[in-house]
């Protein structure tokens, strides 16, 4: 994405600024810039301004190996004519451009000599601070107006995650500090104090030291590299005919993490979910434990077959649901999900499954809509309320007998359903498959079942395609999951 993302700062001693800039560089080398000449003509006395990035105290640096992109972060914008731009935009972000008592504010100005902006303005806790708060934004700078409009929300919903990090970690620095001294002790003595000379005298703190983290410029890197990256293939283009319809951005996910290279090994915005070693390690058995047992079919069969799939409640709980759901998809399907969409047109869109905070508006269960709400008191025993009108269908004289065996006693009526769905739930119900065995069984099924889809779609007859069914040992109960797949499958 041509952009520049700026963290900025009011200084008691320089007025606004911007202390840590992430850019991205195609054509130019970092061996043409002078970044040690600049950085060092930028310098400033105080603390604040004047930080230590670790051990290349100049810049960080990473590489994307496939587009060849490299994300520079520096104090200052590497390069002159785009230093002075960011420069305007951090005094207008911090100034006039926005309502600094408004915490957590977005806001979009500029214009085309100067460049359009998106602002969003923060404030840090500071025990030492006037106002025990320091007033910080992040701003991205870009040429292209409608395209920072476009991805706003994209944008908005990130931002929002950064600044968040950075004052949960300052609150804890401060609580730690108010518990060797007491700040309404300080507003009543109204003098110097002995016993407490650091408190009392006001020096300004970088943001290293308001934090805690030692490495937290190389995070704030890593978050902007992403955004930066991201940002460049979140739009995609449609092409239509006769009246144009309105489109929502559509997002084509995030990029994968072993594509940059950089000092810290993973991006801290992406969760390694499927590393056994993490905490955050589970697999299907995690939508058992959700929802009823005579439940768990229904789920699965209509993410496999394409229904739509409106997950509802908190992020925090449907989260891991949503990513066990995405387990049951290929993975050239997983643009099919939203996951904490932020904008009721998602629900509208092309995207197949979909999780929403509660206080998103969503469409009422119906035959093409499956709806999981997440409630806030269990209800017989129940966290959850699974709500859909339509039923699996029925053909008991032509169902194979492997699958009678896995569902519940209590249906006493036995579903025609796909083969990968009865091996599915048949894996899930093996109490000899560890978590990690259970994953690997989930991968290659669903492997398996996308080469069947792929070589089908390479069939270029009818009877081709008949012929394959019968080598691949596909059954008329699977065309409902080879009509969804093979429109995304090529």
């Amino acid at each position: 994405m041509n952009a520049v993302i700026a963290l900025c700062h009011f200084c008691e001693a320089h007025g606004p600024c911007a202390i840590f800039c992430t850019q991205t560089l195609r054509d130019t080398k970092l061996e043409d810039l002078q970044l040690d000449q600049q950085q060092v003509q930028s310098q400033k006395t105080c603390s604040t301004c004047n930080y230590s990035m670790g051990r290349n105290n100049n810049a960080i640096y990473s590489k994307d190996t496939e587009s060849g992109a490299t994300f520079v972060s520096t104090k200052v914008a590497v390069l002159p004519e785009v230093a002075n731009l960011v420069k305007q935009a951090a005094v207008l972000s911090l100034s006039n451009g926005t309502d600094s008592s408004k915490d957590g504010e977005f806001v979009f100005f500029g214009d085309s000599q100067r460049g359009h902006i998106l602002s969003h303005t923060f404030r840090v806790s500071d025990l030492q601070a006037r106002g025990y708060s320091q007033l910080f934004s992040i701003i991205v700078l870009m040429k292209d107006k409608y395209f920072l409009l476009n991805i706003k929300p994209f944008l908005a919903e990130h931002l929002k995650k950064v600044s968040t990090e950075l004052q949960a970690a300052a609150k804890k620095i401060k609580e730690k500090e108010e518990l060797t001294y007491n700040a309404r002790q300080r507003r009543l003595s109204g003098g110097p104090n002995a016993q407490y000379p650091q408190y009392l005298m006001h020096t300004s703190r970088s943001l290293l030291e308001l934090t805690g983290e030692e490495h937290i410029f190389a995070q704030l890197h890593s978050h902007f590299s992403w955004l930066l990256l991201a940002g460049s293939r979140f739009l995609t283009e449609h092409v239509t005919f006769g009246n144009l319809p309105w489109l929502p951005p559509q997002s084509s996910g995030r990029p994968p993490a072993q594509r940059l290279t950089y000092n810290s090994s993973t991006l801290p915005m992406i969760e390694s979910l499927d590393d056994p070693d993490q905490e955050e390690f589970f697999s299907l058995r995690h939508l058992k434990s959700v929802v009823r047992k005579e439940e768990l079919a229904t789920v699965c069969y209509c993410a496999l077959t394409g229904v739509k799939i409106v997950v509802r409640g908190d992020p925090r709980r449907t989260f891991r649901f949503m990513v066990c759901l995405k387990k049951l998809l290929p993975e050239p399907m997983h643009n099919l999900m939203r996951i904490d969409a932020q904008h009721q047109h998602s629900i509208s869109s092309e995207y197949k499954i979909i999780s929403v905070s509660n206080d998103i508006a969503v469409p009422m269960a119906s035959a093409s809509v499956f709806r999981i709400d997440f409630l806030d008191k269990h209800i017989n025993g129940h966290e959850v309320s699974v709500k859909w009108p339509g039923e699996l269908p029925r053909k008991c004289e032509l169902l194979p007998e492997e699958s009678r065996n896995f569902f519940n006693p209590s249906f006493h009526i036995p579903f025609l359903v796909p083969d990968l769905m009865v091996k599915l739930l048949k894996a899930v119900e093996e109490t000899n498959f560890t978590e990690l065995v259970l994953n690997k069984q989930t991968k290659v099924l669903i492997e398996e079942w996308k080469n069947k889809v792929t070589c089908l779609n390479h069939a270029k007859s009818t009877s081709v395609q008949g012929k394959l069914k019968k080598v691949l040992g596909i059954q008329p109960h699977d065309q409902p999951l080879i009509n969804y797949w093979s429109t995304h499958l090529h």
